[in-house]
């Protein structure tokens, strides 16, 4: 699991080497491991590597979605993009490194993002799909809010309000359960508890939100519990603007 922890944290952006110790001699050599890949996760991913993706929230449908047919083959769609890339990689190039007005964006969020930003300067302009870039963008600068803490991602929301609920009658410090904070956020998130895998995902969330320090859990025979003030829930609540639940 190193290695593979390795080979994602270095391989989100060109020139990020992944080092291994190779041959009789274990002489260190330097793999380039530089790709896009796609993550599918329930619990979140660690800081680090979160840090390095770009996350796209699933969320339930209220409609029915068209399917695949059975016999979907996506080599045509796969030959189109080598075509894409090999006829037009001037014109994304120089999106990419000549037009610092199309990059807003600075240090990881910019890495992350400006790939797609110029493939959609690319698409609307010489493609004519209207409103891409501008879409694009917004969603880089929301995404680059959320890794600067000035946004919550919906979890991180429903476990504030999870804990306001479970401390409402309290005026000190209250020992909660996590299985308890997990089934009012699966409650809040309209999600099967099971959906939301091990509650071990909820201390890390409760000490980015600095509800917790090492001081404030213990462990018990039917899991961890963790010591919580309802006043530093409710100043947290008041920071990022998350309203209670009625």
């Amino acid at each position: 699991m190193q290695q593979i922890r390795q080979l994602l944290n270095s391989g989100y952006k060109a020139g990020m080497p992944a080092i291994r110790l190779i041959g009789e001699d274990m002489k260190p050599q330097a793999f380039d491991v530089y790709s896009p890949k796609i993550l599918a996760a329930i619990a979140g991913l660690e800081d680090i590597l979160a840090s390095r993706c770009i996350a796209i929230p699933m969320r339930r449908t209220d409609k029915k979605m068209p399917c695949l047919p059975p016999n979907f083959d996506g080599s045509e769609i796969r030959h189109q993009l080598y075509t894409l890339a090999l006829t037009h990689f001037e014109a994304i190039h120089r999106n990419y490194f000549d037009r610092p007005d199309l990059h807003k964006l600075h240090n990881r969020s910019g890495e992350l993002w400006s790939p797609l930003v110029a493939l959609a300067a690319f698409f609307e302009e010489e493609g004519g799909v209207k409103g891409l870039l501008d879409a694009i963008s917004e969603a880089a600068q929301w995404d680059e809010q959320m890794s600067e803490g000035k946004a919550l991602s919906d979890r991180e929301e429903a476990v504030l309000q999870a804990l306001e609920l479970m401390t409402r009658n309290e005026l000190g410090e209250m020992w909660i359960k996590a299985s308890q904070v997990r089934e009012h956020v699966a409650r809040l998130l309209g999600q099967p508890v099971e959906q939301l895998g091990h509650a071990q995902w909820i201390a890390h969330i409760m000490t980015r939100l600095q509800l917790l320090d090492t001081g404030n859990r213990k462990r018990q025979m039917d899991g961890m519990m963790y010591c919580i003030r309802r006043d530093v829930v409710l100043d947290m609540m008041r920071r990022y603007e998350i309203a209670a639940v009625s």
